[in-house]
């Protein structure tokens, strides 16, 4: 059995990273990004290039020259808490003040960064003005009969909080809840605006040429929907369960889909559900259908087979007849299953009863290891190369040979991992391996014998990372306050 170095020897050789507040020297300005939401409005302030808008998620911004919404400005950043109550501004140094619970953080637009400050300076506040939505045209279904409030066509109504007029003559309203509202000059038109998350608790991420969706759970406001970002064209959408037909819960872990491909299929706690993407129409299959259990974890496309991970065990989703059959057999049936990935011929299951495979065609799952070793007890996470499987268990991290010829390596052991809960694996060029940890985010290069935690002290919104979405250079990471990218391979830096 091949072992590491201890991770906390590792450790102890790096500097300590910055806490937040204050941008980490380590990192260049766009090697952490933060995708919050930004719906509950505080506090705005406009300057000559941009209108600033202090929120629940941070600072939203946006740009007056390019005429678009850029991301917000985070503690991913260096701003010191992204619960942002007040905003203040001088023209003369072009500096941005952002009061926060946390403290106050003040932010040079040239040269990109935040440092903390002493006070907020209340002379260079430009407070709200209070303002009425009558006589004016609204989109279809909104409506301003409420004094104070926005209504909009599900009858759930929002605070205005008060509106600023930038130099052009733009009138920006911002609310709670609704996010921002414009109205061009010389015209009575309210237009809705929209950026980011709907609600923050990431823990599904999928993303092709098309855009992205993020989905997760809601234990906090009793509002949640699935987010679609268009990134060709820059819209942000929100799908709502409770208002959508065929869309039986947004409460969605795992997202699988063909890239460019007509269907989405989402993991959800009350069954799989299906996503028409040219016509937004929602099927959701059920106990009536087929699932041995609607507390749906894990989904993975295997050709014409959707593989379908529940609370209690495993189903197949034939695509072809659109007909769900049972695959459970003894060794998985009852069992968790967290994870599914495939290898060739070979269907791999992550489950609270340890790794289990399938080889096709034969009909029965095995257990790939028994009694003591890296792959005992409960394994909640999978990826998968040409020629190797890693696998995260109660144990850590374990790498199977897929040809056979190596034996099982393990990475981790209970006594050295900073947090034995290992939610995602991912695994990058060069053979870098990433775990999902509610510690941080877990970076491992097997050949070198090097680990490293990523922490909120680097960049992440939160440590509790739930997701890893690969792209090139960069990492989508879900979190339970947002999703970051990360830029990994930045060649200018070294970590």
């Amino acid at each position: 059995m091949k072992r590491l170095l201890p991770l906390a020897v590792l450790l102890a050789l790096i500097p300590a990273a910055s806490v937040p507040g204050g941008q980490n020297p380590r990192y260049f300005f766009g090697d952490w990004v933060a995708y919050t939401s930004v719906r509950y409005v505080h506090a705005a302030i406009v300057t000559q290039d941009f209108m600033y808008f202090g929120t629940r998620g941070g600072v939203a911004r946006y740009d007056r020259h390019r005429d678009q919404w850029l991301p917000a400005l985070t503690t991913a950043e260096g701003l010191r808490a992204n619960n942002v109550h007040r905003l203040a501004y001088d023209g003369q140094t072009d500096e941005l003040w952002a009061e926060t619970p946390s403290g106050v953080s003040v932010y040079r637009p040239g040269f990109r960064e935040w440092e903390d400050a002493d006070q907020f300076p209340d002379t260079l506040e430009q407070p709200w003005l209070r303002f009425e939505l009558r006589g004016l045209s609204f989109p279809f279904g909104y409506d301003g009969l409420t004094a104070g409030y926005i209504t909009d066509p599900q009858m759930r109504s929002y605070e205005i909080r008060g509106y600023l007029d930038d130099s052009w003559g733009t009138r920006w309203i911002g609310t709670w809840g609704q996010f921002v509202l414009t109205i061009p000059p010389g015209t009575f038109q309210i237009t809705p605006q929209r950026w980011g998350l709907f609600q923050n608790d990431v823990q599904a991420i999928y993303m092709d040429s098309s855009g992205m969706v993020f989905g997760g759970p809601n234990f906090y406001d009793g509002a949640n929907a699935l987010t679609i970002w268009d990134t060709v064209s820059g819209d942000w959408r929100y799908i709502e369960a409770r208002f959508t037909e065929g869309f039986a819960s947004d409460n969605v872990e795992r997202i699988a889909g063909d890239p460019g491909g007509r269907y989405l299929w989402l993991a959800t706690d009350r069954g799989l559900v299906r996503m028409d993407r040219k016509t937004d129409g929602f099927l959701t299959y059920g106990q009536r259908e087929g699932l041995v259990d609607e507390r749906v974890h894990a989904l993975t496309l295997d050709g014409d087979i959707l593989w379908i991970g529940t609370e209690l065990g495993i189903n197949g989703l034939y695509l072809p007849r659109d007909s769900i059959f049972h695959a459970n057999t003894e060794a998985v049936r009852n069992a968790r299953v967290y994870d599914i990935e495939v290898t060739g011929d070979v269907v791999w299951l992550a489950t609270d009863r340890g790794l289990m495979r399938l080889a096709k065609p034969t009909p029965d799952w095995r257990r790939f290891a028994t009694g003591e070793g890296p792959l005992a007890g409960r394994v909640r996470a999978l990826a998968a190369t040409r020629h190797k499987l890693y696998v995260g268990s109660d144990h850590g991290i374990a790498i199977i040979d897929l040809t056979g010829r190596e034996p099982v390596e393990a990475l981790e052991s209970p006594s050295i991992l900073p947090d034995d809960n290992i939610y995602e694996i991912a695994v990058t060029a060069d053979s870098i391996v990433w775990a999902a940890t509610p510690s941080g985010l877990l970076r491992v290069v097997p050949a070198t014998h090097e680990r490293r935690m990523f922490t909120v002290a680097d960049g992440l919104l939160d440590g509790f990372v739930q997701r890893i979405v690969v792209e090139g250079d960069y990492l989508w990471l879900g979190t339970v306050k947002g999703a970051n990218r990360f830029r990994w391979k930045n060649p200018l830096r070294i970590d």
